[in-house]
């Protein structure tokens, strides 16, 4: 097997796992294992895709809602009937996941949506819900 095969198949594999992941924070870590949306490709319920970067140049994830050949016109920003936002509020703020440690804690200046309110993270290495310590409301 030559190393563009191998190279194929592990890329296979990975999006296969992937594709077995439920919690959205932990998708959204290994976004970039998630195929790019394309014109012309057919995506079944379910499917996860990857398009897009919010603006703090996070890769956006969508799972798409029904079976459909998608169109240069039916982004998953467009086209809100076949695709839902993952790990993301419409309008590109985080959704708050519960840090697992250090190296996912959410820094000062970090936005999240929780509870269908926006707050700002107070200080570094915060692993804290919002309204318990370390947030403020943005209003």
């Amino acid at each position: 097997m030559d190393r563009k095969q191998a190279a194929r198949e592990l890329r296979r594999a990975l999006e296969l796992f992937a594709n077995t992941l439920t919690d959205e924070g932990t998708m959204q870590e290994v976004a970039s294992l998630y195929p790019l949306w394309s014109a012309g490709q057919a995506y079944s319920a379910g499917d996860i895709v990857r398009y897009g970067e919010t603006a703090d140049g996070e890769a956006r994830l969508y799972r798409v809602a029904q079976a459909h050949s998608s169109q240069a016109d039916w982004t998953p920003e467009a086209a809100a009937s076949l695709f839902t936002s993952i790990g993301f509020t419409e309008d590109g703020t985080s959704v708050w996941v519960q840090p697992t440690g250090a190296h996912d804690a959410y820094q000062a200046g970090d936005v999240v949506s929780y509870d269908g309110q926006q707050y700002r993270s107070t200080i570094d290495s915060n692993v804290w819900a919002p309204g318990v310590y370390g947030w403020e409301l943005v209003v």
